[in-house]
């Protein structure tokens, strides 16, 4: 009886080792104590490479029309279509319109461009009272790591929660560090990284961690991820494995 209680003790000691808590699971355990905060909404900025669909209309559509030369018929209104005859951003931020020629975009939210484009043909005499519409046809963002479907995931609102983003995803793994997931993000020429950490609610109303175009998000693995590739980084594991060894000698001389 005395044999059998060696290798059971490791095996339970590798069992334990493994094992991931439930505050390393659940999702905004805090959640009642950020409940009835007020929100705040960014709306994001337009960046090279977006293709943009631009409306130009005015009471006598005829005067509006050459300013809607890349419109698609309505036989042809997918999405995809629209891409291709849309304005695309070049790298300095600009697209050329008809008539108004090259226009710089950089820096502007799609409101500012409405804006822009209608003071433009109100101060050049082309349109009295014209209505502008802006829109981004080519919303997306990255999600790698440690989710159940990554890849590049198409939207069609402004921007999402990160919640949304990972359900888009089909919600993270049971081997995903929920405590520091990243959103990699370009603005105005930098590269900014955010941290958040999904066990807690507190990061929900920060308006800079809802997900926009191009953003990239990373879940990385724990250790026993991490580990089970054939690495041994952790002196646990290294503990677990021989034990794991002494107890199948042990069990074998038996």
């Amino acid at each position: 009886m005395k044999k059998n209680i060696l290798p059971n003790l490791l095996l339970l000691l590798l069992i334990i080792q493994s094992c991931t808590t439930k505050k390393q699971i659940l999702y905004l355990q805090d959640l009642d104590k950020y409940s009835n905060i007020s929100l705040t909404y960014a709306t994001a900025k337009i960046q090279p490479n977006d293709i943009l669909k631009i409306d130009v209309s005015d009471l006598n559509p005829i005067v509006a029309a050459p300013f809607n030369v890349n419109a698609v018929s309505s036989g042809q209104s997918s999405v995809e279509m629209m891409k291709l005859s849309g304005y695309l951003v070049s790298p300095l931020g600009n697209i050329t319109m008809p008539i108004l020629n090259e226009i710089n975009v950089a820096g502007l939210t799609p409101i500012d461009l409405e804006n822009k484009i209608k003071s433009l043909l109100i101060n050049e005499g082309y349109l009295v009272n014209p209505t502008v519409q802006v829109r981004v046809l080519n919303n997306k963002f990255t999600i790698l790591g440690e989710v159940n479907s990554p890849g590049v995931i198409p939207f069609t609102e402004g921007s999402i929660s990160l919640l949304e983003a990972i359900g888009m995803a089909g919600d993270l793994n049971n081997t995903a560090i929920r405590k520091d997931v990243k959103i990699i993000r370009e603005l105005e020429g930098k590269r900014i990284v955010y941290h958040i950490d999904l066990t807690t609610a507190s990061w929900m109303s920060n308006p800079d961690f809802r997900i926009r175009q191009n953003d990239v998000i990373v879940v990385m693995p724990n250790k026993v991820k991490v580990n089970s590739g054939g690495v041994i980084k952790d002196p646990l594991q290294v503990i677990g494995v021989l034990g794991t060894l002494l107890a199948i000698y042990l069990l074998i001389k038996q």
